[in-house]
């Protein structure tokens, strides 16, 4: 995303109001260009027992460092590390928990923490955690290359992977991390009384979590950033924690997370969200812990083509700075709202829900409680059958699918409300198959949203195939 996220929604906003339903405003007019379509396998979801080495194993010997068994802190300074050096966690050797400090490399080389000689396992032993990182940067944490393939196998612990102790610039990726206590990776440093802990003096810089197999933890997923933007309170007074710019989570696969399967906060920047496979999220059914993807306070940027199936809270909840813009998302059985957004700290304009697939949610299918913000953009959506319907008279039926009130700014256009999935004619949705069939009445019903540079559906076709764009996240 660009750095001038609020420059370019404003920008955006001023053309969806100018426009309004016409066709005719040219490519050239907002053309925000940090939305964009990227590939993804992520509807490749491993079972139980999934491939994790690769087909051909990195041998040790191409290692600068192999971890000895037994070692439980691999500091980079002490060992002499250098930009472009690779540490080795053997197949052979049944490892504990790890520290890894002073990993340092550079911005072309980072320092690489793979498998070799097949699949690495990590397993937590009295340790909070399996897998640690502190006073790190410009590192990437690999279990290989190829798709399906989870190198390393990081278990137990109340965290899998903590990636804390002012750590910033990193790549986890191919990881499995499975039965721990509470999140399955955790990225933030929480402020204490310590200056170097605080916003402004430290701030966690490109992040990319993917390619991931998450699975069976007894909280968060991933559980990325502060939940406190306004401070956490500490023996020295409020403590503001640190932002996070240019943040990336994508191609992961979350089954059976305890707490949200994806939670962000204080990702002021370059945030996206996308090509995630989430399903049955907040298994424990704690209370406003239960939702599939969270985008805390202090986080703004874009969540695209999530598959989010089966848990008990909101399927995306939105707590954002206001100018997050969710599209191409499919969301199916949530046990409360398919989407509910907030203003909970939003100095941005507002919220933009395009394209988006939400089936059978417990509650509405957009719900917004957003009358801070300048204004709401809800179009191109298909909502069925939202639990709510049966409550409501026929002439306030519509307050089902989108819920909003009178005081709430909003642009609302081209959505297709039913009472049934049925209706929609979809390919197969018990099968995760949310095409379209060729009587679908989502085909041709959209509007015009060339300006948005959204290119591509959930499925990665080309949108407008037509005379108009489809509506929901699947162009036929």
């Amino acid at each position: 995303m660009k750095k001038n996220t609020l420059k370019a929604l404003r920008t955006l906003a001023f053309a969806i109001v100018t426009c309004a339903f016409f066709t005719q405003c040219s490519h050239d007019d907002v053309l925000p260009s940090y939305i964009r379509p990227i590939p993804t396998d992520s509807l490749d979801i491993p079972g139980d027992g999934a491939a994790s080495a690769d087909t051909v194993p990195v041998g040790c010997e191409s290692c600068t460092y192999v971890v000895p068994a037994g070692v439980e802190v691999v500091d980079g300074e002490a060992l002499g590390l250098k930009p472009g050096d690779v540490i080795g966690l053997s197949s052979e050797i049944k490892y504990g928990s790890i520290v890894f400090k002073n990993v340092v490399g550079s911005p072309d080389n980072p320092i690489v923490i793979r498998n070799c000689g097949g699949t690495a396992h990590i397993v937590a032993t009295d340790r909070w955690h399996a897998i640690r990182t502190e006073y790190s940067k410009y590192f990437r944490i690999t279990g290989g290359e190829a798709k399906g393939v989870y190198g390393i196998r990081v278990e137990g612990g109340e965290m899998g992977m903590k990636l804390d102790g002012l750590s910033t610039n990193f790549e986890v990726d191919h990881v499995e991390v499975f039965n721990t206590g509470f999140a399955g990776i955790m990225a933030k440093t929480d402020p204490t009384c310590d200056d170097a802990t605080i916003r402004g003096n430290f701030t966690m810089y490109d992040v990319a979590l993917h390619h991931n197999y998450i699975h069976d933890v007894g909280g968060e997923g991933f559980y990325v950033g502060n939940s406190f933007w306004g401070g956490m309170e500490r023996s020295c007074g409020n403590r503001l924690p640190h932002e996070i710019k240019n943040l990336k989570i994508h191609n992961n696969v979350l089954k059976n997370t305890g707490w949200e399967a994806i939670q962000v906060g204080c990702a002021i920047e370059g945030t996206e969200i996308f090509d995630n496979t989430i399903h049955n999220y907040g298994v424990a059914n704690r209370p406003h812990q239960n939702n599939g993807i969270q985008i805390g306070s202090g986080t703004g940027g874009l969540v695209y083509n999530n598959l989010v199936k089966n848990g008990p809270g909101n399927g995306i909840i939105m707590m954002g700075i206001g100018d997050n813009v969710v599209y191409n998302n499919i969301i199916v059985d949530a046990g409360s709202n398919g989407i509910f957004a907030d203003e909970r700290y939003t100095p941005g304009l507002g919220f933009m829900f395009i394209n988006n697939t939400i089936l059978s949610p417990k509650g509405d299918g957009i719900k917004l409680y957003t009358d801070e913000v300048e204004m709401n953009v809800v179009i191109n959506n298909i909502i069925a059958n939202p639990g709510t319907l049966k409550n409501l008279s026929p002439d306030r039926a519509e307050l089902a699918f989108v819920s909003a009130s009178s005081s709430i700014s909003l642009t609302k256009s081209n959505n297709i409300f039913a009472h049934t999935v049925d209706e929609l004619h979809l390919v197969d949705p018990s099968a995760d198959n949310y095409r379209l069939k060729p009587t679908s009445p989502a085909i041709n019903f959209g509007k015009n949203i060339t300006r948005f540079t959204i290119e591509e559906d959930f499925y990665k076709n080309p949108r407008k195939k037509g005379f108009a764009l489809d509506a929901g996240a699947a162009e036929y």
